[in-house]
């Protein structure tokens, strides 16, 4: 059965805060010298907090299956994972070394010419993702490792002897919408729905995460619903306690499927995803009494699955605090940009490098990392916000994942001052 999955242009989202927000100015590299730029960000990596990323990886076969023999279609690496990773990693590296805080107007500075031919830093980043041996090859960990650069290691890969990876036809018709149908049962025992079972493990992160002093922010694409793939225990790390003691935030992206016809997620569905997340609520929060400190759960669906939990009159989706845990939801509302209850933060304008059609393909993975590991490292809601709605718009710019360059990082900087200004202007006039 082809399933129809339409996906926006833009993926964005923002949540409710604690700290005040930033003013976020474009610095640029030509204020500050390389040399010094590279020191800080390797001296306080140990101390930083570490973000684990924990993903999904299906090889997408590119083109219409009824016009493209899957032979001859062009195969990459998707999933969300790796997506989410590329996110994570660049709402770091922009904020850290690209904007400043101070400043009343955004000044675009370009980046040095020979600063172009250096890559950006790595950032103190993991990503784990399961992976089936029966297709699984040495070229695609080195195509993966290649898609990922920036990552304190490379991919830590989990494998399986008795599984394939998962693997879809997608293309895209004249509407930007997004078809995908799974490749020769791919979603069934042999393939995710058991390949995905409780992989990555809790002792599989523990290990990731083994000599690292610091704060863990541990943050999950989980299938969810009511017949989720893998039986959903995808998230049992979230239930080991000796994982939630070493987290000290935590992001979870919610999978569930609207209907093709309604566009409205099924009541199953709902009570599913709104299980899964008091779950690991109750988790995070039995963490928090045995560590006696304040920890951080944001959940960040989509504007779909989150009107589905709002029609239930039972479950709040306001920030919510309860013994030392708060839960934030960060909502992507595709091309109206993002929001957290009456606040909006605007999209940025998009601008292909080609000039060819946009492929919002895994925007809303990149969204969600960028926005948890820039949140749960001391950003505002709203500077997390834009962030992360500038590198969602920013992979909807390319035909697959962006490079690590520090003319793309530019992009992304550039287009947070844009969502940046236009946040502030919305400002004055509701004020006047």
């Amino acid at each position: 059965m082809k399933i129809l999955v339409l996906v926006s242009t833009t993926i964005f989202g923002v949540v409710t805060g604690f700290w005040p927000p930033h003013r976020l100015d474009y610095f640029g590299l030509r204020s500050r010298s390389r040399s010094n730029l590279f020191f800080a960000a390797d001296e306080s990596r140990e101390r930083s907090p570490r973000v684990v990323v924990v993903g999904k990886i299906i090889l997408d076969q590119y083109g219409d299956p009824c016009r493209v023999q899957n032979d001859d279609a062009k195969v990459t690496i998707g999933g969300g994972g790796p997506q989410a990773s590329w996110g994570a990693c660049a709402g770091l590296a922009v904020r850290d070394h690209l904007l400043t805080t101070g400043g009343e107007k955004n000044q675009w500075v370009p980046v040095r010419e020979e600063d172009r031919a250096t890559l950006p830093p790595k950032q103190n980043v993991s990503f784990l993702a399961p992976i089936g041996l029966k297709n699984w090859s040495l070229e695609r960990t080195n195509a993966l490792n290649s898609l990922l650069p920036m990552l304190q290691t490379p991919p830590i890969l989990v494998p399986s002897n008795d599984h394939i990876t998962p693997t879809i036809n997608i293309w895209h018709d004249e509407n930007e919408v997004v078809n995908w149908m799974p490749v020769n049962g791919s979603f069934g025992d042999e393939g995710a729905g058991g390949l995905w079972m409780n992989r990555p493990s809790a002792q599989d992160i523990l290990d990731a995460i083994m000599g690292h002093e610091g704060d863990v922010v541990l943050h999950a694409i989980l299938e969810a619903g009511d017949n989720p793939t893998g039986k959903g225990l995808d998230a049992l790390p979230f239930f080991n306690a000796t994982l939630m003691n070493r987290v000290s935030s935590a992001g979870i992206e919610p999978i569930v499927f609207p209907d093709e016809t309604t566009g409205r997620v099924s009541n199953e569905d709902r009570m599913g995803v709104s299980s899964l997340i008091r779950r690991v609520e109750a988790s995070l929060s039995e963490s928090c009494i045995g560590n006696e400190n304040e920890k951080m759960l944001v959940v960040s669906p989509d504007r779909p699955c989150y009107s589905a939990l709002l029609s239930d009159d039972n479950f709040s989706c306001n920030s919510e605090e309860h013994v030392c845990k708060t839960t934030e939801f960060a909502v992507r509302d595709g091309a109206k940009g993002s929001f957290v209850n009456e606040s909006i933060i605007p999209p940025a304008t998009l601008n292909t490098p080609d000039g060819g059609p946009i492929n919002p393909t895994g925007a809303g993975n990149a969204y969600a990392g960028a926005y948890v590991s820039c949140r749960a490292s001391g950003s505002s809601a709203e500077e997390a916000a834009i962030l992360a709605n500038a590198v969602g718009a920013v992979v909807c710019e390319y035909d697959n994942l962006p490079p690590w360059t520090w003319e793309v990082l530019d992009r992304v900087a550039r287009a947070a001052c844009e969502i940046k200004d236009e946040v502030r202007n919305r400002a004055v006039l509701n004020d006047a």
